[in-house]
């Protein structure tokens, strides 16, 4: 059995996630990520900005909105991501059992039968053919009280490749969507061209190179599938087993050399649910295991990280009251050109949300994500402080503590 250093196994992650290296284009990121999480409206704008130098918000939005070239579509865990077409077809394919559980709770405690349900969703086609709408706006087009869930309907459409929600009608940051129909905007993509069996073994073939070395138990919170059916995927393509100091195993990874042992100097400010921080059941790879509840909620949901050398320094957080800001907290002490250079990706990321510069504030302490009852990772800061200082980019001193990086 190949034994990998924990820098061989983070360098191909890093690698894959365009985090030691910049990324192509919006299309390649997405494909090697295997999705671009969409939980949250302004994720994959964030996740882009990390790795795609000279990132403009509008590009995506040309891709998703008026080229269609990706979309969004519900599949791994009954998440929201960003996939460009071939993917989307496979993950869909893929996770086409886990949607259909869905529905049918849904159907169950929504209190529709399955007659009003398919007579409120041909209405919504109807509506829907002079062009898109939104969810309050079909509600009043079809004349449907409050009391039914007709967002619930419009979703269950979604999932079925029916509908498909498309650019916000004001703010690029609101969840809202305008909703089209799947045929006149995707009319090229089949969400029933993959068989399932061939599907799951394609996406979890995908999933491993990108993210290798993984455990069945990461495969399996990654996709929501069962083990055992992660494990018959893993017959399907070639794989080897590893193993990697002070990770827990059995590891599998894709066959073939590593990628190399480098997984990146730069610091890198990645969105709450990015992928990278998301993708594994176990996060000891990148993380202590004593510093996990200031990173994921109870959950499991990653809040916004700061990373550097493959593994979570810190993390951060967009404010908007008292007045915008971004705001962030560093676990471990190192070098001033480490907190140099977290000050400047931060920088960027809240020009980008904000669409202009906005002031950095680092909180030198941070209380964990479950105390007071707990709290969201969204908002990993909103607790007692004790304090928190006001810095400008170029003034610099000792952090507190110890980074694995080298000295200045």
């Amino acid at each position: 059995m190949r034994t990998l250093t924990p820098a061989e196994a983070l360098a191909n992650a890093a690698h894959h996630h365009s985090l030691s290296r910049p990324g192509t284009s919006i299309e390649a990121i997405a494909a090697e990520l295997v999705g671009l999480h969409n939980t949250s409206p302004v994720g994959p704008y964030l996740s882009l900005r990390a790795r795609l130098p000279g990132f403009d918000r509008m590009a995506l939005d040309a891709l998703m909105w008026d080229r269609w070239q990706v979309a969004r579509f519900r599949a791994m865990r009954l998440t929201l991501f960003v996939f460009p077409h071939d993917l989307l077809e496979v993950a869909a394919a893929a996770t086409r059992r886990l949607s259909e559980s869905w529905a049918s709770r849904w159907l169950r405690d929504s209190g529709l039968s399955q007659r009003e349900f398919e007579r409120l969703a041909k209405g919504v086609t109807e509506a829907l053919a002079d062009g898109p709408l939104t969810a309050r706006a079909l509600r009043r087009a079809l004349g449907v009280p409050t009391s039914v869930d007709l967002p619930g309907v419009v979703s269950r459409m979604c999932d079925a490749g029916k509908l498909v929600g498309g650019a916000p009608p004001r703010s690029w940051r609101s969840p809202v969507r305008r909703y089209h129909l799947w045929h006149d905007v995707l009319p090229d993509v089949d969400i029933g061209r993959w068989k399932e069996h061939a599907a799951v073994g394609e996406l979890i073939r995908r999933y491993v190179t990108s993210y290798g070395p993984v455990t069945i138990d990461d495969i399996s919170w990654w996709t929501g599938l069962t083990k055992g059916r992660c494990r018959a995927a893993l017959a399907t393509f070639d794989t080897e087993q590893v193993e990697v100091d002070a990770w827990p195993g059995p590891l599998y990874r894709t066959t073939g050399p590593p990628v190399g042992t480098d997984p990146g100097s730069d610091v890198t400010a990645l969105p709450l649910l990015d992928p990278y921080v998301q993708g594994y059941r176990d996060r000891v790879r990148f993380l202590h295991p004593g510093l996990a509840d200031f990173v994921y909620d109870r959950g499991g949901n990653s809040t916004a990280t700061l990373v550097h050398r493959g593994r979570i320094i810190g993390v951060w957080q967009l404010s908007e009251e008292p007045g915008e800001s971004l705001r962030y907290h560093l676990f471990a002490g190192g070098p001033a050109r480490v907190r140099r250079e977290a000050e400047e990706e931060l920088e960027a990321a809240g020009s980008l949300y904000f669409d202009r510069p906005v002031e950095v504030v680092e909180y030198p302490t941070m209380t964990p994500l479950s105390a007071d009852g707990g709290r969201s990772a969204f908002h990993p800061l909103d607790s007692r402080i004790h304090r928190a200082s006001r810095r400008q980019r170029g003034v610099t001193r000792p952090l507190p503590g110890a980074n694995t990086d080298s000295a200045d």
